[in-house]
């Protein structure tokens, strides 16, 4: 018992990976089960989310081997890329057999994998899909997230952008720790949502904004340092053509169908994202020249949550100092909270009339009780702009109570 408790406290962080790790047979072997498993994973996060509740542990200094983290990370991303290329291989079986996969497992399993696969229909194609698409984003917007913070090591900096390389994704690692860290609660966010964003406005609005600013910080970069903008020192040319080349590899094995899969599978990932950045910082306001502080992010401490996406949800803590491991987050009780975990804050997201509803009694509790008094100003300006009834009748009461407070100061 003490080793599967030591397995799942270092473990525990990357279910994602382990869900798609266990799919790799369903997949291989073709038929409707992997419908039935993709289905049961979609219920367990749910039911998860709603029924583990909360862990408010602060696990720093807990571990005694966090060097082990790295591997652990490595491996997720390993399992991610395997099940990417799984996915590439049963578009094109059994008319290609990349990698010799479809043989090699025939041989083992003293499976005919051929006829197998030639009765796949659209559910196993999709349900494969799902698998790796979804569980791909959730290892690149948790795990590569984490790897790519670590700025200091170039070696976790690169595990990150190759996984991330596989969800076209590579602008992450350049645009969120230069660029979101240093802007976010700010309208020079294109990762902040404004009060009164619907998530599908705001979800196309941030990833043009994000592509539009990875570019600036590269070339900003780069003529500092006097390297020319267009070579092969762009950080961001370096991504996009690892991108490329994954995009030729899905072409030759399968494919336009293939290009058109990974496209999807990119398109899921950038979703995931901004479910993230959408949920975490929506509509908290921050004054540009002042540090960042737990107010200004939604933190979660819900169990399936944490295990889904490492951790990220101890979001207040780690927007406050970036360069702290995931698993030694604090929990921060005292932060202002998400309406439940990310499963189910993510799903109400999806429905904007329910979501302005129940968040807009949550942005006036944060501005009477975490924002300063310069944050109440921009948080009533954001009101006003909002387009919610009840955020502008906050907001016009505001501006009418100050101008009240300054014709009593005037005649005083």
């Amino acid at each position: 018992m003490r080793a599967i408790s030591a397995c799942w406290k270092y473990g525990k962080y990357f279910v994602a990976a382990w869900a798609m790790l266990l799919a790799w047979p369903l997949m291989l072997m073709g038929g409707p089960a992997i419908f039935g498993y993709v289905l049961a994973l979609g219920v367990i996060a749910l039911a998860g989310d709603l029924l583990l509740g909360e862990d408010f542990t602060d696990y720093a200094g807990t571990y005694r081997y966090p060097g082990l983290f790295f591997w652990l990370e490595t491996a997720s991303q390993v399992i991610m890329i395997g099940t990417t290329l799984i996915f590439l291989w049963s578009l094109a079986y059994p008319r290609v057999d990349f990698l010799g996969i479809g043989a090699a497992v025939s041989h083992l399993t003293g499976t005919d994998l051929a006829a197998r696969h030639a009765g796949n229909d659209w559910i196993y194609y999709l349900s494969s899909f799902a698998i790796t698409a979804a569980g791909g984003a959730l290892v690149n917007v948790a795990i590569a997230h984490n790897l790519i913070h670590r700025t200091y090591d170039l070696k976790s900096v690169w595990v990150g952008r190759i996984g991330e390389a596989f969800g076209l994704f590579t602008y992450f690692s350049i645009r969120h720790p230069y660029g979101h860290h240093n802007l976010v609660g700010t309208p020079a966010d294109p990762a902040w949502a404004r009060r009164g964003d619907s998530f599908y406005g705001f979800a196309v609005r941030s990833i043009v904004g994000q592509y539009r600013m990875t570019w600036a910080l590269e070339r900003e970069r780069l003529l500092k340092i006097g390297r020319p903008v267009w070579g092969i020192h762009n950080a961001a040319l370096q991504g996009w053509a690892i991108e490329a080349a994954i995009a030729v590899l899905f072409w030759m094995v399968a494919g336009w169908v293939g290009v058109f899969a990974l496209l999807g599978i990119g398109l899921v990932t950038h979703v995931m994202l901004e479910f993230a950045n959408y949920m975490e910082h929506y509509g908290l306001v921050r004054v540009p020249s002042e540090p960042f502080q737990y107010r200004h992010a939604w933190n979660d401490n819900h169990r399936m949550s944490l295990w889904i996406v490492a951790a990220v949800p101890r979001h207040s803590h780690h927007h406050a100092d970036a360069q702290v491991e995931h698993y030694e987050l604090k929990p921060l009780p005292e932060a202002p909270t998400t309406l439940g975990g990310y499963v189910v804050t993510a799903l109400i997201s999806l429905i904007p009339p329910l979501w302005h509803a129940l968040m807009s009694p949550r942005l006036l509790e944060w501005d009477a009780h975490y924002a300063t008094s310069a944050e109440r100003r921009l948080a009533a300006d954001e009101n006003l702009r909002s387009g919610i009834p009840l955020l502008v009748n906050a907001g016009k009461q505001y501006f009418s109570q100050t101008s009240r407070d300054d014709e009593r100061a005037a005649c005083a």
